[in-house]
């Protein structure tokens, strides 16, 4: 009798709750025909005494797990950056790249006051600082810095025992800056607090405050006051491809001399974001008549000056230095982005999109949409179903 083939069994050892992480461990685990053992979701303990083929982890900073998952004497893949000090294989998020693309986001608002709100005081959350201070210190404008939520010396005093003083000086801080002000914060965690904070304190978002949060978990942005927008970062790939590197190290081959990046996936807009500071009144007037209006499929620059008070080279050349694009250029980026969240987040036909966001001709809509973001609207939906947006 042929003999079962014997399913390799691997360990989840993962103590972030990152959703990403267990679809892109549990995608590759079907694909190859493991089986996952993954009691630490459920009750956070170490299996001391546990035998298997290989270990997937998130150490974090969990000391005591850390030291299982190295003297557990079988191949083992940490996933991210957080403890570079383990010395096993690793796959690791692009940090510097997250933070840039949040000063990107940031910086098309028009924005030029920034905070950093970082998480712990840790290389990844200064890495991400430096992505993010980098690109806005190169537009020509500088970054504060908050204080983090937890400190590696004491975080159960700086969560539990400091939060009321914390959050009085985070409104404190806010307060005392200049406004419009883009905050941008390590994690989604942090961004749904700073929100939190500017609704109890009477400070607008996105009026006054916008606040941008990474990994993009609806759990959170969406059920959030006011949505957040947030960066997606790939925490699936970052998994999937832990997943892969496991197990060519199952397979007997050595690791990797380099640690693999994986890159963010771009930014989620939520209402969070949806601004543009703007100091000039009739551009101001005319951005919020755009956002009311652009789903109309006549709307027009005659009928944009038409609702203003001034003429129309006079709010073309208002236009111009406030934002470096035209009033035609602004309505078609509205559109396009309004059309980039449905692909993202609906299943609704290319068609219907379309017509949904403005656009009176398929044609014209396919046109704008490759021109602006390179791709057309089918490749966009595709390549976002394969990144970390999707639940």
């Amino acid at each position: 009798m042929r003999a079962r083939h014997r399913k390799r069994t691997i360990l989840l050892a993962l103590t972030s709750t990152h959703h990403g992480f267990y679809r892109g461990a549990a995608r590759y685990a079907a694909e190859h025909d493991w089986h996952v053992v993954a009691d630490m979701v459920y009750d956070a303990t170490i299996p001391l005494g546990w035998k298997g083929d290989g270990i997937l982890s998130f150490v974090g900073h969990w000391d005591e797990l850390a030291k299982y998952v190295l003297s557990a004497g079988i191949p083992a893949v940490e996933i991210s950056s957080v403890r570079k000090d383990l010395g096993i294989p690793c796959v690791i998020e692009d940090n510097e790249a997250i933070g840039r693309l949040g000063a990107e986001h940031l910086l098309e608002r028009n924005l030029r006051n920034f905070v950093w709100a970082p998480f712990w005081d840790d290389p990844v959350n200064e890495e991400r600082f430096q992505g993010f201070a980098t690109s806005v210190r190169t537009a020509g404008y500088d970054c504060v810095r908050l204080l983090p939520v937890n400190t590696r010396r004491s975080a159960r005093l700086s969560r539990h025992m400091n939060w009321t003083l914390r959050r009085r000086w985070v409104i404190h801080t806010i307060r005392s800056l200049r406004y419009p002000l883009g905050i941008f914060c390590y994690n989604d965690c942090v961004a749904a607090d700073i929100v939190d904070a500017c609704i109890e304190a009477g400070i607008r978002i996105p009026d006054q405050v916008a606040v941008l949060g990474v990994d993009n978990d609806p759990v959170i942005c969406d059920c959030v006051q006011v949505p957040l927008s947030s960066v997606r970062h790939d925490l699936e790939g970052m998994a999937y491809e832990a997943a892969a590197l496991l197990d060519r190290l199952m397979n007997g081959e050595p690791p990797p001399d380099i640690p693999k990046r994986i890159a963010p996936k771009g930014v989620v807009t939520r209402k969070s974001t949806e601004t543009l500071a703007v100091e000039d009144r009739d551009v101001a007037d005319a951005l919020s008549y755009i956002q009311e209006n652009f789903r109309k499929g006549n709307l027009s620059v005659d009928d944009v000056v038409a609702h203003g008070r001034v003429p129309r080279r006079s709010l073309e050349r208002a236009f111009r230095p406030e934002l470096q694009r035209t009033i035609l250029h602004e309505i078609l980026r509205v559109r396009i982005s309004y059309a980039q969240r449905l692909l993202e987040t609906t299943t609704h036909s290319v068609t219907d999109i379309a017509a949904q966001s403005g656009f009176a001709s398929l044609n014209h809509f396919f046109r704008v949409f490759r021109g602006r973001t390179g791709l057309t609207p089918r490749a966009f939906r595709l390549a976002g179903q394969r990144g970390a947006w999707r639940m």
